[in-house]
């Protein structure tokens, strides 16, 4: 598979590698909560990196306990379509499922546990879906992208037609326990970029955001926000610019804050420029009472005082630019 997250946090808002493509396939792992307040958990393919309900959604795929019915639809230009209903409730409290969805040509296949549950015909061009997001009564245990232009061909494996099993996935680094424990702070790996994930309990003294990836061979920029929501515009507390090949403005790593819209001092000065394409990284960005601390591959890069408070405001990570993510943990 192209990419794997393992055990992200919910609502999840990630890209989808490589866009959407006939071929594009999505497998998701999960559980639902075994709450009966917890009614409902919804899986949406949306034209944009946003939670806002309005944005296109393609498919909103939502599961439906008390109604015994999983509901189909899709919303376009802030207008819900006609729902569709049909096929009963595959799905059961407290256990696992696989999902696979399966983008066609004229159409988008799902199926529940190896077996089909239904199609779903385009509303909207599938080159506009770009994310997938995930919320609701549920725990997943991993969403894995493939397909054709994903480098997923002939790549799947395990049972019910090509999910992955939970366990310690490959390669990954010496941190954390086995994926799939479902345990606190275990690491997400592979996330796709762009990636916008909650920030489990906000930003508090002492927590730690560890970011680990690679840089393109050709890369001009990446970015690392520590934000207040996963929405564009939403006011940024620690801004941290990576300019690889930028024309012009190349080697330079610019720290800033963006507060009601306006964009504050940048800071720029550092004491070396530790990144290079293909090569592993690692950032640790750790909160102190009045500033944060931000260290690369183990060692102290730069402090940036905080701008804004309090802390807890600052409850998303979000990524973006031209590298390839590898691991992502909260400690």
């Amino acid at each position: 598979m192209a990419g794997t997250v393992y055990n992200p946090q919910l609502p999840y808002l990630g890209g989808i590698p490589g866009g959407v493509h006939d071929g594009t396939q999505i497998n998701i792992q999960g559980t639902p909560h075994p709450h009966h307040h917890q009614n409902m958990f919804t899986v949406n393919l949306k034209c944009g990196a946003s939670l806002d309900p309005t944005v296109n959604t393609a498919l909103h795929f939502n599961v439906r306990f008390n109604e015994g019915c999983v509901v189909r639809n899709n919303c376009q230009h802030g207008s819900w379509g006609s729902e569709e209903r049909h096929g009963g409730n595959p799905f059961q409290r407290n256990v696992p499922f696989d999902i696979s969805i399966h983008i066609k040509h004229n159409h988008i296949k799902i199926s529940v546990n190896g077996r089909h549950f239904c199609d779903f015909n385009h509303r909207i061009q599938m080159h506009h879906i770009n994310t997938l997001h995930i919320d609701g009564g549920v725990g997943i245990n991993s969403i894995s992208f493939g397909g054709k232009g994903h480098g997923g061909h002939g790549q799947h494996h395990g049972h019910g037609g090509g999910f992955p099993q939970p366990g310690f996935p490959p390669a990954a680094a010496s941190f954390g326990p086995p994926a799939g424990s479902m345990m606190p702070g275990q690491p997400m790996y592979n996330p796709p970029v762009p990636l916008t994930t909650s920030i489990p309990g906000g930003m508090t003294p002492g927590k730690m955001v560890c970011i680990s990836g690679i840089p393109h061979s050709v890369c001009q920029r990446f970015t690392i926000n520590l934000q207040c929501g996963p929405m564009t515009g939403e006011d940024i507390a620690l801004h941290f610019d990576v300019r690889m090949q930028l024309p012009g403005d190349s080697q330079q790593v610019i720290r800033n804050s963006c507060m009601g819209g306006g964009w504050g001092g940048e800071e720029r000065q550092v004491p070396y420029f530790p990144f290079q394409p293909n090569a592993n990284f690692d950032i640790m960005i750790m909160a102190e009472q009045g500033k944060f601390k931000i260290a690369v591959n183990n060692q102290h890069f730069a402090e940036f005082h905080h701008r804004l408070r309090p802390l807890n405001r600052i409850n998303t990570l979000n990524a973006s630019g031209d590298i390839r993510l590898t691991q992502v943990r909260f400690q």
